[in-house]
């Protein structure tokens, strides 16, 4: 009787340890208490790369990291997925602009050793246009970006891309029965991204929507194909991050 119970007690305290691999964490920036989600596979070596995971409006981290867990396990990703401080109304750069990703990223990396050259960021719909954003005035920061289900959409938004330093790769997914933000949008982007010599590669998914939910199977290891294939060349521009 004894042994069925502690079997039993076991066999609990692993599947809570299983649910618990997407941890909730807490970091004090600019005097609020901001919140963001951490995956560190046991897979993960010394130093792994590190994708920062950005959520779309009304969306939230824990969501971003679920969804990635699986690749994040076969391949030794860490994963951070930040919590914007207004969901509702999706990134505020006044108020989490880069600094703010430096200071989640370094927390991270206290926990677990990161490599600096493969730093890669991805979003999905207003998380996308945020990634993008921060891929061309973080050029030199994040080895490449990927986004799904998003793209610029304004002249203000355009010009953004001259910012980028560093011709940093961007992959770009979107379903041809998204609602949102329409394929004439998204190629539109990828144009302004090409005019400025930035190498954006485009792929259009057959039947799917806007949902993230409804990417298709491979969606994450097809992103991962593409982000693992960059890597920054030679030491990393910040000085606290040689």
């Amino acid at each position: 009787m004894f042994r069925r119970v502690f079997l039993a007690l076991l066999l609990l305290g692993s599947s809570a340890a299983a649910e618990e691999d997407v941890v909730a964490r807490t970091l004090a920036y600019q005097g609020r208490e901001r919140s963001y989600f951490l995956d560190i596979p046991a897979a993960a070596k010394d130093p792994a790369p590190l994708i920062v995971l950005l959520h779309g409006v009304g969306g939230n981290g824990r969501f971003m990291a679920e969804r990635w867990r699986d690749v994040a396990a076969r391949q030794g990703i860490v994963l951070l997925a930040p919590q914007a401080l207004h969901s509702e109304r999706g990134w505020d750069p006044r108020i989490e602009g880069p600094d703010f990703i430096h200071a989640l990223i370094l927390d991270v990396a206290a926990r677990h050793p990161i490599d600096f050259r493969r730093l890669y960021v991805f979003g999905h719909s207003g998380g996308a246009v945020y990634a993008l954003t921060l891929a061309m005035v973080e050029s030199e920061y994040f080895a490449a970006a990927g986004i799904y289900a998003g793209s610029w959409r304004t002249a203000g938004e355009y010009r953004v891309a001259a910012y980028a330093t560093r011709k940093i790769p961007v992959g770009m997914w979107v379903g041809d029965q998204d609602v949102f933000f329409s394929l004439n949008s998204v190629r539109q982007t990828q144009r302004v991204l090409r005019d400025e010599g930035i190498p954006a590669e485009l792929t259009i998914l057959d039947g799917r929507r806007h949902d993230y939910g409804d990417a298709p199977k491979d969606f994450h290891d097809q992103v991962w194909r593409f982000l693992s294939a960059h890597a920054l060349d030679g030491p990393p521009r910040y000085a606290e991050y040689k």
